[in-house]
């Protein structure tokens, strides 16, 4: 992410500040429209090479609690299917990897691969590419540094623009990585789908229930992101400007990775306990368009509470903060 954007600047002109950019420094980093677009897409369809393992193995710890409280037949459990195991499989999220890798190998832990390099692409064209666009509607550089709140509301809007477009391929991802072979059914936790590939998964939810079932649990996935890419975007731009104007760091990927690696600690700590929430919301069976084990996202919080106490909706949280983390620093 270029400078000018992060204090706020516009589409076509760069913004030179001379704390930020001496003249003895060359000039200021400069991408165009197209370029911000191609590369907010590409970086982050890229990272998720990287990261996808640590998802899959977040996915098996939020979904595993549900198991104790519920039953193989809420759970939709069809005679000859993968039934779930009866305790919990993961001691914690380093197990979780080392059983994932050891008994499913290299395509277990990469479950999802695809989908989520579709979703990281279709998600960041929009809340990263936005994130510029949409600064230079609410703020004026001329007037000086953006405050917090309107980085934060640029980054919460993108951040909404960008769930809503990727929920598809967000759905399909989690139910794929929950899913294990019969071999594996020690292994097993929350509803297994049994999809044999992300194209089956997709068409098969579209038969379902339509448009609808793809699009099911999007709101969850909005609010996600609305206060995940907000409290991402602002701190990492708080954090690159303080490095550089303050601490007189340079403007290169240094800076850019470590600005991020914070933003990552932030957002992690912001969107747990609602992407805890989602991941049950996605995985559980539906009947004729009905969740078997929620009617909400209000219900699921509700239940979690209840049965598991609110520590569950920290669930996961080492593997998914060893996503975003590298994930932020491989994106920005």
């Amino acid at each position: 992410m270029s400078a000018d954007s992060v204090m706020g600047g516009p589409l076509s002109a760069t913004v030179v500040i001379p704390a930020l950019y001496p003249t003895h420094n060359g000039k200021p980093r400069k991408l165009g429209t197209v370029e911000r677009f191609a590369l907010s897409a590409l970086a982050p369809a890229v990272a998720v090479f990287f990261t996808n393992p640590f998802d899959t193995a977040k996915v098996r710890l939020q979904l595993q609690g549900q198991r104790a409280k519920a039953s193989n037949s809420a759970l939709g459990v069809a005679a000859g299917a993968v039934k779930p195991a009866a305790a919990d499989v993961y001691r914690n999220s380093f197990d979780a990897i080392y059983k994932i890798l050891k008994n499913e190998g290299i395509r277990g832990i990469q479950k999802g691969l695809f989908p989520a390099v579709l979703k990281e692409g279709s998600k960041n064209f929009f809340r990263i590419g936005m994130y510029d666009p949409i600064m230079t509607l609410i703020h004026d550089p001329k007037t000086g540094s953006s405050p917090p709140w309107k980085r934060m509301l640029a980054g919460s809007i993108c951040g909404v623009m960008g769930a809503f477009s990727c929920n598809p391929f967000e759905l399909i991802k989690t139910r794929l990585q929950s899913q294990v072979s019969a071999q594996n059914a020690h292994q097993a936790v929350g509803h297994q789908f049994q999809y044999k590939s992300s194209w089956d998964a997709l068409m098969k939810t579209y038969q379902a229930d339509g448009v609808k079932g793809l699009y099911r649990g999007s709101a969850l996935s909005m609010a996600r992101s609305f206060i995940g890419s907000g409290v991402n975007l602002t701190t990492y731009s708080m954090t690159k400007e303080y490095l550089i104007l303050k601490r007189n760091w340079k403007d290169d990927w240094v800076v850019d990775m470590v600005a991020g690696l914070g933003s990552g600690v932030m957002s992690c700590a912001a969107m747990n306990p609602i992407d805890v929430v989602r991941t049950r919301y996605y995985n559980q069976p539906y009947v004729n368009g009905k969740g078997q084990l929620y009617s909400s996202g209000m219900d699921a919080i509700m239940q979690i509470v209840r049965n598991e106490g609110p520590r569950s909706f920290y669930k996961g949280f080492t593997t998914h903060f060893l996503r975003i983390g590298p994930h932020f620093c491989c994106k920005f």
